[in-house]
């Protein structure tokens, strides 16, 4: 009886430390987010078509106007330039949270320039967050004027 009651306790312990010792899992819109960046990197449209709502659109500043592209033309263009593989850095930041919509910022880095892809991500009626509205914009990124000792290559 004793045998079986250590046994029972041993057991009860190491399921306890592996179920404890797990890492978290990720939030939903966390891993939205993740597919976004991944989906971009990569252009995977499946992945990108997953993840956004049906509705969902993109808007792009253009001087005084705003270019809006729906879902499917977003995705059919990527669906063009499958397989390319983008050459900048990625990371994101959560600007605003709530139960039911997250606001993140998304930041593309090039070598000559930024895209920050601003994402509103809302969970549906099936209580899956997918991404609504994604908002994108550019910075140029400035580099140094040379100073008058600066010294130029003629071919």
């Amino acid at each position: 009886m004793k045998n079986k009651f250590l046994l029972a306790c041993i057991i009860s312990l190491l399921s306890a430390s592996i179920s404890y010792g797990r890492p978290a899992a990720e939030t939903g819109y966390a891993s939205v987010i993740r597919d976004f960046i991944d989906s971009h990197m990569t252009t995977n449209f499946k992945k990108l078509k997953s993840i956004m709502s049906d509705n969902s659109v993109l808007k792009i500043p253009r001087g005084e106007k705003v270019l809006v592209q729906e879902k499917d033309d977003l995705v059919s263009m990527m669906k063009k330039d499958a397989g390319t593989q983008q050459n900048c850095q990625s990371n994101y930041e959560v600007l605003a949270k709530s139960d039911a919509m997250v606001i993140a910022r998304v930041d593309f880095n090039y070598e000559n320039c930024s895209q920050h892809d601003y994402l509103i991500i809302e969970k549906n009626e099936k209580q899956d967050w997918k991404i609504t509205q994604v908002c994108k914009m550019f910075e140029d990124i400035k580099t140094p004027l040379p100073n008058d000792n600066s010294v130029v290559a003629k071919n």
